[in-house]
């Protein structure tokens, strides 16, 4: 596989210094440049008049690319592998290198996937992101951090000036996204395609990509997808999303910002969680902020390090933070008992869950038990206390995951579903 690191790398340096445009091929002039389509996915928004029509285009791989003279929108025809079986779709990888004009992005997923998720490379109308939001997405520009080496810790994110709470400092969109589940084709053939795919990126986003840390083993780029990636939805399908600037943020199980992902754009915001001073390391959690000292330590050593962040170096810190977190499950566990099923008994617990919480800076969670709460009062029959609390966590959720997030979704439905009772 050092083979495949050696090429790519040498490609890569070679297409920075700058490459020269190759002359349009014969076949390319009789591209197809108005593809029939097929279904609605439109990342503009409703404000676009052409919400009410199909805009995506039909499942392509690389043979109907070919047979159609069509691979729209995507920069290059796309290559794919056969499953082992054959009830198995192909895996095939589609690359756009003008994401948000400046971004280039390859995507390897299934062609039917691929075609229902195009709208990702459109543009989004701000009106309705905005609106979506509840707020305006205001990045701060110039960036309020820079990146430095750090001792032992490898490229960490520094803050070069005071960092508000709520400041969206980043937001950035994946290079990589490669389907989750890979069993269904051969692994030597997944290799070659996730070298096409990093080959086919625009230069500055490929060289950017080879200096991330990998700690796993095995073929570079896919051991620094496995280090570094994130969890993303592409047409509510789990994937791996490689963000490159946010993967440099470091860990701490106690972090001062938080990641918020949209699945209609595949953008990732890094917002401050408190107020940060110049000078402070910004980090976020690999991990789920509800987890006990002894489960972070085992579940952090999938990347390859132990976590010596100031929550964890202390005994006597670590000890306390683990019976507060203990007790918030104890409490959300308690929520199911009968005994427990009264208002006040309900309302003394809620009290008790947000104060740890705070203690903890566990807000991000906040909006997932007000969904808890709020299915408790329904099934007591309760409407109004369930409305308040899925208007509650519905606020938190837009803020702390993002407007299109499942669990924001999730919790629509439920207040829609709470109007449909009301009304019957």
């Amino acid at each position: 596989m050092w083979y495949y690191a050696l090429i790519l790398t040498l490609w890569l340096s070679r297409g920075a210094v700058g490459a020269k445009p190759s002359e349009i091929p014969s076949w390319l002039k009789e591209y197809n440049f108005d593809p029939p389509l097929q279904c609605i996915a439109n990342a503009t928004g409703p404000l676009d008049p052409r919400d009410a029509e199909a805009t995506c285009p039909l499942p392509i791989d690389d043979e109907t690319a070919f047979q159609k003279r069509s691979w729209f929108p995507w920069t290059f025809p796309p290559v794919c592998i056969k499953p082992e079986k054959e009830s198995d779709p192909k895996l095939c990888v589609y690359t756009y290198q003008k994401l948000r004009g400046d971004t280039g992005i390859s995507i390897l997923t299934t062609p039917e996937i691929a075609a229902a998720g195009v709208g990702i490379v459109e543009d989004s109308d701000p009106k309705w992101v905005d609106w979506a939001r509840d707020r305006p997405l205001v990045v701060a520009d110039p960036p309020p951090y820079e990146f430095r080496e750090l001792e032992s810790r490898g490229v960490g994110v520094i803050a070069n000036r005071t960092i508000r709470t709520g400041e969206v400092v980043m937001l950035r969109y994946p290079v990589i996204v490669r389907y989750m589940d890979s069993r269904p084709w051969k692994q030597n053939e997944s290799m070659k395609l996730l070298h096409r795919a990093a080959v086919q990126l625009p230069p500055d986003d490929g060289l950017k990509m080879m200096k991330l840390a990998h700690s796993k083993g095995g073929y570079i780029i896919d051991d620094i997808i496995n280090t570094n990636a994130f969890g993303v939805l592409i047409n509510d399908v789990d994937h791996s999303g490689l963000y490159v600037d946010v993967s440099r943020l470091n860990h701490a199980c106690k972090p001062n910002m938080f990641s918020r992902f949209s699945s209609t754009t595949l953008g990732m915001e890094v917002v401050a969680y408190r107020d940060i001073e110049p000078g402070e390391e910004l980090t976020f959690s690999y991990l789920p902020l509800n987890l006990l000292s002894e489960q972070r330590q085992s579940l952090i050593q999938e990347w390859g390090f132990n976590c010596t962040c100031s929550l964890c170096s202390s005994k006597e810190e670590s000890a306390a933070s683990d019976r507060r977190r203990g007790r918030i499950q104890d409490l959300l566990a308690e929520l199911d008992l009968p005994e427990v099923r009264n208002h006040a008994a309900i309302e003394n617990r809620v009290a008790e869950i947000l104060d740890l919480c705070e203690k903890e800076g566990m807000a991000a969670q906040v909006g997932d038990f007000y969904t808890i709460v709020a299915d408790v009062y329904s099934t007591l029959g309760d409407l109004s206390r369930a409305r308040r609390y899925g208007e509650l966590a519905l606020k938190e959720l837009k803020y702390f995951a993002s407007y299109d997030h499942p669990r924001t979704q999730t919790t629509i439905a439920f207040l829609e579903d709470l109007d449909g009772k009301v009304r019957a």
